[in-house]
């Protein structure tokens, strides 16, 4: 069954968002597709999982470094 829509919003990141809510507040018809999970990639694969990873690898190899130098791991 064909639906019609006034706006097409591609991508659902902040950016998408940004656009989209305000947009159906408006009154206007919108539509969201994406191809890949709801949140886009910054906060899916990109800039927040990203920071979290690479803090605790740093950490973690930070640990292993100071084995033998009094620290120990568990």
């Amino acid at each position: 069954m064909p639906q019609s829509y006034d706006v097409l919003v591609v991508g659902t990141g902040a950016g998408a968002q940004s656009a989209a809510y305000p947009l159906r507040a408006a009154g206007l018809r919108v539509a969201v597709v994406d191809s890949r999970p709801m949140g886009g990639t910054c906060a899916l694969r990109g800039c927040d999982p990203k920071k979290v990873l690479v803090d605790a690898a740093r950490l973690a190899d930070g640990v292993q470094r100071m084995r033998g130098e009094g620290v120990r791991c568990h």
